[in-house]
């Protein structure tokens, strides 16, 4: 999930991807309705074809209230990110876990991110909320483990109708992968300021971003592909499955073939109603069938 900045108007300031705009005439993003119109067999089909042709998916009619319980999230984190510096600094540094705060990077990535990285497991949730809603820790972890909940169910209904469409004797081995009590799912909420001077991060390399753009400019590269903008370059995911949830900002570009075979950038249009799946290296590397890893350019991700 994302949540969008209130200082600023995200959608000209906060959000820019590194990569040129995709060509027209690139590969369809498949929309799967978990609702089942068609019947349950005709569902798993089409996700298990969304996910060995493109990799990524959009699901809509998924079960998770946007009102609630991911409407509670967004106001929980909100209210975390738009503390001071130095009271959100208690949730870290990260370990990988906890509230980091960085410049993503200058390999094909850019920009200023601030981020809450909990593992999925209550008894984790309720541990790292003490340090992150100081006034009401239960508050925290009761909102972040029902939208947690939620999720996970949603993934878990996803991997079944996956088993289901792929024709394995255990529709549910996948989903098992994600539900055994070891399991090592995480909630990711990124936050991406309009600038490291508004919100005074506490990382001595903040600002490095902008005196690399200058730098740039100067020796006749293209400011505007660094200076102002956020972006991740392109890169898969490593787990299973990927659940992205984000706001009413576009941002979000796939690696997806046109109707040629020729793989092209698709610009993913935003929809904060919907969820965004994205099979992961391990997914495809435990599949006997040749399920597409996509590629993904993210600024924004849930």
């Amino acid at each position: 999930m994302v949540v969008p900045s209130t200082t600023t108007p995200a959608r000209q300031d906060t959000v820019a991807l590194l990569l040129p705009p995709p060509p027209p005439g690139g590969g369809a993003i498949p929309t799967v309705d978990m609702s089942a119109p068609r019947g349950r067999v005709a569902l798993s089909q089409q996700v298990a074809q969304a996910c060995a042709e493109q990799g990524f998916f959009r699901a809509v009619n998924h079960g998770v209230p946007p009102a609630s319980p991911a409407a509670r999230l967004d106001a929980a984190t909100s209210a975390f990110f738009a503390l001071a510096a130095h009271e959100k600094q208690r949730a870290g540094p990260p370990n990988p876990l906890g509230y980091g705060c960085r410049s993503i990077g200058f390999n094909g990535d850019v920009g200023e991110l601030e981020y809450l990285l909990l593992n999925a497991n209550p008894a984790a949730v309720a541990h790292r909320a003490t340090s992150i809603d100081t006034n009401d820790p239960s508050r925290f972890s009761s909102v972040v483990n029902e939208y947690v909940e939620a999720v996970k169910q949603l993934a878990c209904d996803i991997l079944d109708l996956l088993g289901e469409g792929l024709g394995l004797k255990d529709p549910g081995f996948f989903s098992k992968l994600i539900t055994e009590t070891d399991s090592d799912s995480l909630l990711r909420i990124n936050h991406y300021p309009p600038s490291c001077t508004t919100h005074k991060l506490d990382h001595d390399d903040q600002c490095k971003l902008k005196r690399i753009a200058r730098t740039k400019a100067g020796n006749g590269g293209n400011p505007t592909a660094v200076g102002g903008r956020i972006g991740f370059g392109e890169h898969s995911d490593p787990q299973i499955l990927s659940l992205l949830r984000a706001n009413d900002i576009d941002g979000l570009q796939v690696l997806l073939p046109d109707v040629d075979g020729k793989e092209g950038w698709v610009q993913v249009p935003a929809d904060p109603s919907a969820f965004f799946v994205n099979v992961g290296d391990l997914l495809q590397v435990v599949t006997s069938v040749n399920l597409k890893e996509e590629q993904t350019a993210l600024d924004i991700i849930a």
